[in-house]
């Protein structure tokens, strides 16, 4: 489906090919349609058993279908009688306020009432273009749903920071489908506010997974619809970023995410439509190889993959000269605090502020997060407070300190009323016991990377290095194997061990074993994790080994990928 245009293996994104997706997706779309004129949800999509507002973007959809010429669905009458009655079973439950339910948890929102007046926007836009009588009726009805949603998201606030941009988006749209709407106080309230994007192109949200896609495409709308080329600047630095982000596999770093797509593994499709609209509009071919080869590993995010062809038909005929995606990069990111390696098959990442601060992920085989935590009045849960970069290393520390912690509180000396103890909390003296402070440093080696833990300040604490690795493969150590699976726990006591899945492997070591502590207090749980334990006391001085290779049956060990050479049964290298 999708034409190979690089010797390198690239292949080229195709609005043909996309169409033949789009038409598979609306075979899905048609069958969850109420198209019983006698139901009272007649013209709504049905999922998790109820025809809800939001369903109504699937109107956006089948607008594609019936606008873009050489989809099997161009200018079908009967894709047109879906639309005229998904916007007839719109206009009948949206509220008062001309808003919609979001029914799992919004109601009468004006943020998703913004979404999905983003979505029909470039519908309406073509259809007006068009000029056939269908067109014009979908112009008309999907527009009268627009016209009648400002009012409300004028009028409706936001709950998280990129509610503010898809707000924006939709109401410079509806203003330039109609421009004697009002909205242009509320978009220049929202602006003054500033696009959240900082120096090296992370949004507040860090949602690398989900809401960066959201912000790029509703900034790049935006930007369009109010003449304002300024607001594509945050979008190129999320593009940059997000692309060094990426492991081997499409898959995104989501383990900085402060949203639902924390820890999820995600293809970057949802980046298709920005990055191949930036790279058009900018000549950028670069851009043009990242759109396609994210597409090329999971064919989706129809239809915004499409909208960059809607909005500009002259587009579809594609000439632009791609750049070769560099496979091997060290990349330090300070503002953000993210440090990422990659090296071919093999792509790490560091971070400060979480509390998985290092992951490292080779082929099929992914150490999602090596963590460190001590039992130290259950506040010493690694999560680097300080971040920088010195001589190709990247250090990180924590202090082990919360409030009048380490320590105790003292009595009071007077009368503590039952409702009033937590209150009096701040005014008792506190019994203090120094802070512990743990620090990793992180250093790539040949092959893989060395982490350096220490931990002192107080002595005889239980510590533990926890290596938690995705369920799915075997663990092979000097004298045993064991299955990896999700919500399992060994502990590595010496040596090395090595978990692979096919041929590929990560090795860990060298082990250690002070405690058997199976969940150590205050240390955070991975319930979907396979977690291999190093065990000690304070203080703490171990050099971690991480090694990324290729499995080996023959000598149970994992073979560097720089060449088959020094491999040893105990230790790898």
């Amino acid at each position: 489906m999708l034409e190979v245009v690089h010797s390198w293996g690239l292949c080229m994104l195709k609005y043909e090919s996309l169409l033949e997706n789009l038409d598979e997706q609306i075979e899905a779309i048609l069958p969850r349609q109420v198209m019983d004129v006698g139901r009272e949800d007649y013209g709504g999509f049905v999922s998790d058993g109820i025809a809800g507002a939001t369903n109504v973007s699937a109107i956006s959809t089948l607008g594609y279908a019936y606008l873009l010429e050489g989809g099997r669905y161009y200018q079908s009458e009967e894709i047109l009688a879906r639309i005229l009655a998904g916007a007839a079973f719109a206009r009948k439950i949206r509220r008062p306020s001309g808003c919609f339910d979001l029914i799992t948890t919004n109601f009468d929102s004006s943020p998703d009432t913004g979404f999905l007046v983003e979505g029909l926007a470039p519908v309406v836009r073509a259809a007006r273009k068009a000029g056939d009588d269908g067109a014009e009726q979908i112009a008309e009805v999907l527009g009268e749903i627009i016209q009648t949603a400002a009012p409300g998201m004028i009028a409706g606030g936001f709950h998280t920071p990129n509610h503010r941009w898809v707000l924006v988006a939709a109401l410079s749209q509806a203003l330039e489908l109609f421009p004697d709407l009002d909205g242009m106080d509320t978009i220049e309230s929202y602006l003054a506010e500033t696009i959240d994007n900082n120096a090296d192109g992370e949004y507040i949200e860090r949602s690398a997974g989900t809401y960066n896609a959201i912000c790029n495409r509703a900034l790049r709308l935006a930007a369009d619809a109010l003449n304002r080329p300024q607001l594509l600047e945050p979008v190129r630095r999320n593009l940059d970023l997000s692309y060094h982000m990426l492991h081997a596999d499409g898959t995104v770093v989501t383990s900085f995410s402060r949203r639902q797509d924390h820890g999820t593994r995600v293809v970057l499709v949802n980046m298709v439509d920005s990055y191949y609209d930036m790279a058009r509009r900018e000549e950028n071919g670069f851009y043009a190889a990242v759109a396609d080869w994210l597409y090329s590993i999971s064919p989706g995010g129809l239809p915004w993959a499409l909208e960059p062809f809607l909005t500009h038909p002259e587009w579809r005929v594609d000439n632009l000269k791609r750049e070769p995606l560099p496979e091997s990069y060290a990349k330090v990111y300070p503002t953000a605090r993210l440090w990422r390696v990659r090296r071919r098959k093999t792509s790490a990442t560091a971070g400060a502020g979480i509390t998985s601060p290092f992951g490292v992920k080779h082929g099929d085989v992914e150490l999602a997060s090596v963590n460190l935590c001590a039992s130290y009045f259950s506040i010493a849960q690694f999560s680097g407070e300080t971040f920088e970069e010195v001589d190709g290393k990247i250090r990180m520390t924590h202090v082990s300190s919360d409030g009048g912690r380490p320590g105790y509180d003292l009595p009071l000396g007077r009368e503590v009323a039952f409702e009033e103890f937590y209150n009096l909390r701040k005014e008792r003296d506190v019994y203090s016991l120094p802070p512990l402070t743990t620090a990793l440093e992180i250093k790539e080696v040949d092959s893989g990377f060395n982490l350096h833990v220490k931990s002192e300040g107080y002595d005889r604490v239980p510590f533990q290095i926890a290596c938690d690795f995705v369920p799915g493969g075997e663990l092979d150590f000097d004298s045993g194997i064991v299955r990896g699976q999700a919500a399992e726990v060994a502990f590595l006591k010496s040596g090395y061990a090595t978990y692979h899945i096919g041929n590929d492997a990560i090795s860990i070591g060298p082990g250690a074993y002070a405690h058997r502590f199976w969940a150590l207090r205050g240390s955070e749980s991975a319930p979907t994790a396979f977690r291999v334990l190093l065990t000690f006391t304070t203080p703490v001085d171990h050099m971690l080994e991480i090694r990324c290779g290729t499995w080996s049956v023959v000598v149970t060990s994992v073979l560097p990928e720089s060449g088959y050479r020094r491999c040893r049964q105990r230790r790898p290298w």
